[in-house]
Parts: structure tokens; sequence; C-alpha cells
């Protein structure tokens, strides 16, 4: 969260990573529950992929004034997945269209800054199917060449869904298949953004890399 002062009004920014439109909603909700005496709670979001929903709002103020500079923030730092809120409490003092626009654009940048952006990655997702004997062999491989696994599930077999990026997921099919005798049963499982490795993504901004950005 950041705030500022501008001609005593209140701008107050918060940032926080969503993956999806309705999770954008459900932190406006939130935070138009704290603060229910706000002028103005304004703000702009993308979430999903492939194809991300991009939504932004005035909330009241002169149309173009609030929701379009947050907007530009997030698109000038490449960032996807991420909401921006700012909330005004009038001061009184009228600030004008371009004392709006520098103002609302102030407090998300400032806002964005001090959240911090995670870079995501591309990643491969491969299916793995493998037998309780192999399975340890199969977990030591994928811990050396920095794969994750996603979901693990335990049947007859072992049957997990792992991530790695895009660009070395065929060495690591290859890799499969030399330590366990081809007895891997392995297949492409679609693609997902994941935070790229040594990064925790705490960080509200999500700056997508490996593939063309979703701006």
């Amino acid at each position: 969260m950041y705030e500022e002062i501008r001609k005593r009004s209140r701008f107050i920014a918060y940032v926080e990573p969503v993956d999806t439109p309705e999770q954008a909603e459900a932190m406006l909700a939130r935070i138009r529950e704290q603060h229910p005496g706000a002028t103005h709670v304004c703000y702009a979001y993308r979430a999903g992929w492939p194809a991300a929903v991009v939504r932004m709002s005035d909330d009241g103020e002169p149309q173009g004034t609030a929701g379009r500079p947050i907007l530009d923030v997030l698109e000038r730092q490449g960032v996807d997945n991420t909401c921006i809120a700012v909330v005004r409490y009038f001061g009184g003092t009228l600030l004008g269209a371009a004392g709006l626009v520098r103002a609302y654009a102030a407090a998300a940048a400032e806002g964005l800054a001090r959240a911090g952006i995670a870079e995501y990655r591309l990643h491969a997702c491969l299916s793995v199917r493998v037998d309780y004997a192999r399975h340890g062999r199969v977990e030591r491989l994928l811990e050396e060449l920095g794969a994750r696994v996603v979901s693990a599930r335990f049947t007859d077999t072992v049957e997990l869904v792992v991530a790695v990026p895009r660009e070395a997921a065929e060495a690591l099919e290859e890799r499969l298949a030399d330590a366990t005798a081809g007895a891997a049963a392995v297949a492409r499982a679609g693609e997902r953004y994941l935070p790229a490795a040594g990064d925790g993504s705490k960080a509200a901004g999500r700056e997508r890399s490996g593939g063309q950005p979703q701006l």
C-alpha cells in the first residue's frame, strides 16, 4: 500500500497479484468495504492467460483521468496478472483533468514500485507416469534439472505433472527416457507461466518473459 496527499486529497494505492478477473473483483470489493467513505475507488487490472482480460474504471472521475493512467502504469512496466486500485478521499480542492492524471499515475507507479515485480517465465508442463521402483530416480532427476512438480497422484503408479522452462522440455523428456530405460510414460500437458527460478513470487506485479509478453 502507498499513500500520498495532493492538495488535501488522499490517494491510497493498493497493488495485488490476481490470476483471474474474479480475484481482481474480489480485491476491489474488499477495498470498497475498507473505505466506505472514499470519494472514488479507481482501478485497472490485467488478469488471465493466454488471453488477458483488461478492465479499468474512473469510478466517477472525469473520463480518462484515473483508470487509463493506472492501466498505462501496468502496460509501461510490461506487467500482467496484477490489479492496481487507487482510493481517493476528496480534500476540497479541484485538481483539474491534468492534475488527476498525474495524481493517479504517480500513486499507481509508486504503489507498484513498492510492491515489487516478480518475473514469470513460460514453462512446458509434462505428464509423467512411472512405477514406484523408478520414482526415486525420477525425483532426483527432476531436482537436478530444476523441474517443478505441479501435482502428484499416487495410485498403482506415480503420476506427476511437472513444469520446466519451455526451452528445456525436450532435454527433460530425453533424460527421463534414459533414466527409466523408456519405462516412464511422458506426454506434453500444455504450458503455463510460473515464477522464474529463485523468485518467491511474493511481489504484487507479475512480469512475464520467455515468450511473447501479454500486453
